[in-house]
């Protein structure tokens, strides 16, 4: 089912709720699910259904105690997984093997540059749940519509601009454009302890990134660049 032997864990569904147009949570628990072991923001899973591949995933929330797993499924397109996550209900069983994924590194940041599409809000939420009241986030969130905004908590100085295609842009294309137009947050002069974390349409976070090192000059190691998708494949590897 893996490619890879990895930590396996059978689950269950036991409750789905719509967050907003495009997005959709699946509750899942499982007996095992204890012993996950999600050690930082970002981390994700393989999530294997009964009928198509598995899908990369990142976990929303881990509750031990309860052994429960929160996964945010984009339902776009009409891929498999994204099938199942549109009808799944209470009784519906899964598999998830992990988890997987780095630590981004934002040591000695003050100032972060977040931004993500649909695909990639759940990880990037996952990161301010856990920055310190030290750094101060610029965000940037693209999402389908005006009303697919989400409740932010985060102890960090966050400032949000919501970015709604309203069926009229290409996907990854309003994120591209204003992280290009933007200044914020940073100058000409790139000060010391800035960071960016951008993820979503593989093309437009090229874009981003290629910006973010060529004309704001930041350090290599302190720009991290995820894409999560790409137009017109239906199984991109980032």
């Amino acid at each position: 089912m893996f490619r890879r032997p990895r930590p396996t864990h059978d689950v269950e569904v036991i409750a789905t709720t719509p967050l907003t147009s495009t997005l959709t949570r699946i509750t899942l628990a499982g007996p095992t699910l204890a012993e996950l072991g999600i050690e930082h923001p970002t981390q994700w899973v393989k999530l294997a259904i009964p009928e198509g591949p598995s899908r990369a995933y990142t976990i929303r929330h881990h509750r031990p105690a309860d052994r429960e797993v929160d996964i945010d499924v984009v339902l776009h397109g009409n891929g498999p997984a994204a099938r199942w996550a549109s009808v799944a209900h209470p009784g519906d069983r899964a598999r998830i093997a992990g988890p997987r994924g780095r630590r981004p590194d934002f040591d000695g940041a003050t100032r972060l540059l977040l931004a993500a599409d649909e695909s990639a809000l759940p990880a990037a939420l996952t990161l301010l749940d856990q920055l310190p009241a030290t750094v101060s986030v610029f965000a940037w969130f693209e999402v389908a519509e005006s009303t697919d905004t989400l409740p932010l908590a985060t102890r960090a100085e966050l400032t949000t601009t919501w970015l709604p295609r309203g069926g009229s842009h290409p996907k990854g294309r309003l994120l591209a454009d204003a992280l290009l137009a933007t200044d914020a947050p940073f100058a000409t002069d790139v000060p010391a302890g800035s960071a960016a974390w951008i993820a979503g349409e593989a093309t437009a976070v090229a874009t981003v990134r290629r910006h973010l090192l060529t004309d704001r000059n930041l350090p290599r190691d302190r720009v991290h660049a995820k894409g999560y998708w790409k137009h017109g494949e239906a199984d991109h590897k980032g």
